[in-house]
């Protein structure tokens, strides 16, 4: 009321003001000039120009109407407001602004903005208010609803804390402040949740379900945890909550499977909802001796019956796949695990295909039927690979697939018996030769196998530096099909693995039975060898001698024709022949039937010792030449006791009489079932040269019109235009065969059917000069 009696009383005065009048006035410009005068010279005054120009203000009012309009907006105002609303400069406002809040500690100037006391207390009751609804309040909502600072938020609530503001302040996070009505509520929220869980559950998920306060929620579920207001645990580091009820139940089933199993899987538990089952099960079973495998772990009764099936199977001499006798979740690296572990307190067994267990005695049950097959092979051997023994001297060649140390101490003792004997190296026959073997290397790609060539292979002696090439006995899968006639009810693979592991040592023994029968054979086959080469190189001698006569009776162009066939054909046997025997002496792998070619003969002459090697080069050069003569020449060198040894027995007349009418008689058959063209025109042209001069020919197919040429003598003139015309018919069938078109295909219609005719007169003529000549040689006979 005081203030509104005031205000009449202003408002009468101004009234009267108005209607008094003036007994002096002074003009504006009058005032301006006095104003001016007090404030510039006199320094008499004080004011502050309006933006305008207008208006004067002193500092007390400025302070007043600042106040003012710090009342009028309830306690807060802006600064930046001010200029337009006093009409002064923003500077004199700050200014005053701040000289005012320095004064009046009621006034704070935040931000451009003052507030006063009033306005705080208001603020402080709204902001419980607001607490009091929800329970808690942020600061930081607070600063987005107010435009207010933080701290100067938080300021006010701890200036107000525990008078307006009814509530406490988050000691994890300052900027939260709750109620503890808040708190109970979250704290029996809680407890009812956790207490109805029985099963894990994720404390995030709880979190952003039901919306709680991350720090207050953890704070409150560990002190309910440690009150044993709720039963369970925090794991993960407080991310997920177990309930005790579901640990109890995990360890039950957990030792009943145990129990009844003697095996723990890793997956089952991890289904159980154990995250870390190896460690799980160490903390549980500290004292067990369990097994950690791969997938489960093995309890100790798991262990002793693996134990007990090894034993077995050692003391009944056989096998035993653990594999199947193990539950199905054990995978085959677990149970090759467990058999090792097994393995380490039993002997006398090995392990195979991982799980199975095969006793030593089984193993060498195994390999004794091999041992007639040894005897077998080793025979064959002992003939084939003359390298299996090796010749004493300064480059020693090791027996082929013999053992160097069982094989060595002989070589040593011989050597040793030599040197305190004074022996020299040379000496008569093939037993005192010193031989040295070169090695042959063989080309193969990377990764090739090396092929099976029967002729590269009969004179392969390949050895390596330091390292002889060695006999096989048979090969791994040839080992694994052998077994399989004794070993029924089980995998290939494990057949595989026992033909691998046995390999060695069936290649070991094989090695020693190798090099007993060939020593044992050494002494008994070699006069019988001697016998054999005898008797083959003078059956081949005597054909060559009398395929030689009938070369005489031709001319000197069909001579050498004929001489060059006989180089090639049956010369050539008896250099291969007398070569195969040498080198066989000499220690080379070679084989007595093996068919030489040129280039092999020339390849194995180059590894024979001197002098057989000269000897050989030369007996070779010779089959090159026209005539004969140089071939017997060399052969009789090769043959001499020097060499070979052997006597060249010339036949007597009765048995060439013999030879002769066997070789005909032969021809004959093959002439009476013969159907080519070609061979018929051959046989019959032999056979009548042979019918007519008594004397064996060896002529190629190609030799067949100097042949005919020949006959022009000895058969009569019609004959021998059959045998022309036969000849012409041939050779034009043969040009016409590798011709093609319409008249080529007549052309040789016709050639046939002139041969068709014939033949049948030239078989005619070879066979009744048969019959003449055979009456004639059944009589020589008799």
């Amino acid at each position: 009321m005081a203030d509104w009696e005031e205000v009449k009383r202003l408002a009468a005065d101004f009234q009267r003001a108005q209607l008094s009048t003036t007994v002096q006035r002074l003009s504006e410009r009058n005032c301006i000039e006095i104003v001016t005068k007090l404030v510039n010279d006199l320094k008499l005054l004080e004011v502050i120009y309006t933006s305008d120009g207008k208006e004067y203000l002193t500092h007390q009012e400025i302070s007043k109407e600042i106040r003012e309009e710090l009342l009028i907006h309830g306690g807060r105002v802006n600064l930046v407001e001010l200029p337009q609303i006093i009409n002064i400069d923003f500077s004199h406002i700050e200014a005053k602004a701040n000289e005012i809040v320095k004064n009046d500690k009621n006034i704070v100037l935040v931000l451009g903005q003052l507030i006063d006391r009033d306005y705080t207390d208001r603020l402080a009751d709204e902001i419980n208010d607001k607490l009091q609804d929800e329970g808690q309040v942020k600061v930081a909502e607070l600063t987005k609803s107010y435009d207010l600072p933080a701290s100067f938020l938080k300021q006010v609530i701890q200036e107000c804390l525990g008078t307006s503001i009814q509530g406490q302040i988050d000691c994890y996070n300052t900027d939260v402040v709750f109620t503890q009505a808040f708190v109970d509520r979250h704290r029996a929220q809680i407890r009812g949740l956790f207490t109805a869980f029985t099963k894990p559950v994720s404390t995030s998920n709880i979190i952003n379900q039901y919306g709680f306060q991350n720090r207050l929620f953890y704070s409150i579920l560990e002190e309910l945890i440690a009150q044993e207001r709720i039963a369970g645990t925090l794991a993960s580091g407080r991310q997920s909550y177990v309930p005790d009820i579901y640990t109890r139940s995990q360890n039950e089933w957990v030792d009943s499977f145990y129990k009844q199993n003697g095996y723990l899987e890793y997956d089952s538990l991890t289904r159980l909802g154990i995250s870390v089952p190896k460690d799980f099960i160490r903390k549980r079973y500290k004292n067990e001796p369990l097994i950690y495998l791969s997938t489960c772990c093995a309890g100790k009764g798991l262990q002793d019956q693996i134990e007990a099936t090894v034993e077995e199977s050692i003391s009944s001499k056989t096998w035993v796949d653990i594999w199947p006798v193990l539950p199905s979740i054990f995978s085959a690296s677990d149970a090759n695990q467990l058999i090792q572990r097994s393995m380490k307190s039993v002997s006398g067994a090995s392990v195979f295909c991982e799980t199975i267990v095969v006793s030593h005695a089984f193993v060498n049950d195994l390999m004794k039927p091999f041992d007639s097959l040894m005897a077998v092979k080793a025979d064959k051997d002992a003939k084939v690979n003359a390298a299996l023994l090796a010749p004493s001297g300064d480059k020693k060649v090791q027996l082929h697939g013999l053992d160097d140390h069982s094989l060595g101490k002989e070589i040593r003792k011989d050597d040793r018996r030599k040197k305190a004997a004074g022996a020299s190296k040379s000496g008569a026959g093939t037993q005192g030769r010193e031989v040295k073997q070169k090695s042959v290397k063989k080309k193969y790609k990377p990764g090739q196998k090396e092929k099976d060539d029967s002729d590269e292979e009969t004179f392969s002696t390949t050895t390596t530096k330091g390292k002889a090439t060695e006999i096989e006995f048979m090969k791994p899968d040839e080992i694994s099909g052998e077994l399989g006639k004794h070993i029924k009810d089980c995998s290939e693979e494990f057949m595989e693995e026992i033909a691998q592991h046995i390999y060695r040592p069936l290649r070991k023994k094989y090695q020693e039975v190798a090099k007993s029968v060939f020593i044992q054979s050494l002494g008994s086959n070699k006069k019988k060898t001697n016998v054999d080469l005898q008797e083959r190189i003078n059956a081949l001698w005597t054909n060559v001698k009398m395929f030689e006569k009938s070369v005489k009776l031709f001319n000197e162009e069909s001579q050498v024709l004929l001489s060059k066939h006989l180089l090639k054909t049956l010369s050539s046997d008896i250099t291969n022949v007398a070569l195969l025997s040498v080198a066989k002496d000499s220690m080379l792998a070679v084989t007595e039937d093996s068919q030489l070619t040129p280039e092999m003969r020339v390849n194995l002459i180059s590894k024979l010792p001197e002098p057989t090697k000269s000897v050989f080069t030369q007996l070779h050069s010779s089959l090159n030449e026209k005539s004969l003569h140089e071939f017997y020449d060399q052969l009789d060198v090769v043959c001499s006791n020097r060499h070979l040894g052997l006597l060249l027995k010339k036949p007597d007349k009765k048995k060439e009489r013999q030879l002769a009418f066997h070789h005909k008689q032969s021809l004959l058959e093959q002439l009476k079932n013969e159907t080519e063209v070609a061979f018929v025109l051959h046989l019959s042209t032999v056979l009548m040269v042979q019918s007519y001069t008594h004397c064996m020919v060896h002529a190629s197919g190609k030799l067949v019109p100097h042949l005919i040429a020949f006959l022009k003598d000895y058969v009569p003139s019609d004959q021998h235009q059959i045998l022309y015309l036969c000849q012409d018919h041939v050779m034009q069938e043969i040009k016409k065969s590798s011709q093609h078109g319409d008249e080529a295909e007549n052309d040789l219609k016709i050639i046939r059917r002139q041969l068709a005719e014939l033949i049948p007169k030239v078989k005619d003529m070879a066979l009744a000069k048969k019959m003449t000549a055979s009456q004639n040689d059944e009589d020589d006979e008799e």
